[in-house]
């Protein structure tokens, strides 16, 4: 793509781990000047390869090329008075400031909306916490598995009924918070057009979480109980479930408009026509009653059945219906593939992996990858001279330990 929407947009990035760093990535796909700003020894990001048994070196980090493709980055220590000079100069002349420090600490720093907005009126302050700002718990520290995963309720709710709680996957809150900030920085970047001002922009995590979670928050809170909680034996609908074929694949079927389809799919799917006037299933408040009957039929007919014996059946009665994909197999799947929802990439170290492409495309173009994830204090020297700094006084700035 020739001109990316937001090229010419510049932003400053103050932030560790994932979430506020996914909100400026997805600027940064989208054409903005993202600086990336780190302690001398750098984003505790950096190492969560580890954590998840990933290559950890310099040039070969897929989990820190994940949130951070596409910037630039620049290391300094914000504890002296020099360093933090430096990040007013970058302030004074950035559209957009992403941060996830806490209040306080940003307060400490002078770095919170009042101090900064007071000096640069024109500036976006976009700022993730754990839950909000206001209320009890608004200092109190977050990441996703606390305040997306736990207080939310997902892992005590989706598990079958009488089960322990989920074991969290990672990043999957964070990175859902983060695109929801990098949303309403573009409607701020817009808003500013209009009135010529920057704004304040607040998001947490467990604010996305009951935001994805409202269907169900709002039946639990009519019924005092999430409904859809069963077991996959005995679910709230049959025909809403997942079963296992006879080569050990599970694929999940999905009729929710009842009467539209159940005809078709007792007829050519589970080849049982006779289950249509069935007073257990003729309807679909009948069918919830008879929910683990109606299982015990479906389980019965698709253990005989190959997966492409259920897939051919299910496509030709057009019935919502998926493979249940291993997290591996997901760079062999053609329309990720086409689609650019996964892209192969090539490491700095020149060793091959994959990464998960934007979810925006613009043009019908794929997510291009214009860098690579920076080096701890990689652009330095650039992004200095840029500010006006000296050959000289980047030398002394590195001598005297300011920048990495």
């Amino acid at each position: 793509m020739k001109n990316l929407p937001l090229e010419g947009i510049k932003v400053v990035e103050l932030a560790t781990f994932a979430a506020a760093p996914m909100a400026s990535m997805c600027l940064a796909d989208w054409g903005a000047d993202v600086i990336k700003v780190e302690p001398l020894n750098g984003d505790a990001m950096r190492n969560f390869g580890k954590f998840m048994k990933c290559i950890v070196q310099d040039d070969d980090n897929i989990q820190f090329e994940l949130g951070n493709r596409n910037k630039r980055g620049i290391s300094i220590d914000l504890k002296s008075p020099l360093g933090m000079e430096i990040l007013q100069k970058l302030l004074s002349n950035a559209d957009v400031f992403v941060t996830n420090m806490r209040t306080n600490a940003l307060k400490k720093l002078n770095l919170d909306y009042k101090s900064l907005s007071s000096k640069y009126v024109k500036l976006i302050f976009a700022h993730i916490n754990g839950y909000g700002d206001f209320g009890p718990d608004k200092d109190k520290p977050g990441f996703d598995v606390a305040a997306y995963f736990a207080r939310a309720g997902i892992l005590i709710e989706f598990p079958n009924k009488g089960a322990d709680p989920l074991s969290p996957v990672a990043g999957f809150g964070d990175h859902t918070t983060g695109t929801f900030l990098a949303g309403g920085i573009c409607a701020a970047l817009y808003g500013r057009v209009r009135t010529g001002r920057g704004c304040k922009l607040q998001t947490s995590l467990y604010n996305a979480a009951l935001w994805n979670l409202s269907l169900d928050i709002a039946s639990a809170s009519q019924n005092g109980y999430f409904p859809l909680q069963g077991s996959r034996v005995k679910p709230r609908s049959a025909v809403v479930n997942t079963y296992k074929t006879k080569d050990d694949h599970w694929i999940t079927v999905i009729i929710l408009e009842y009467d539209r389809y159940i005809k078709q799919f007792f007829e050519t799917v589970l080849k049982k026509p006779e289950l249509a006037n069935d007073e257990r299933f003729n309807n679909q408040v009948n069918s919830f009653q008879h929910s683990a009957e109606l299982t015990s039929i479906i389980d019965e007919v698709f253990n005989g059945l190959t997966l492409a014996e259920c897939v051919e059946r299910l496509r030709k009665a057009d019935i919502v219906h998926e493979i249940n994909r291993r997290w591996h197999e997901i760079k062999d799947d053609p329309q990720a593939l086409e689609n650019g929802y996964i892209m192969e990439i090539k490491m700095p170290s020149g060793r091959t992996d994959w990464i998960v492409g934007n979810f925006a495309k613009f043009d019908d173009e794929n997510t291009v990858i214009r860098r690579s994830s920076p080096r701890l204090g990689e652009h330095n020297l650039e992004v200095l001279a840029e500010l006006g700094y000296s050959k000289v006084d980047i030398a002394d700035f590195k001598k005297n330990k300011i920048i990495k």
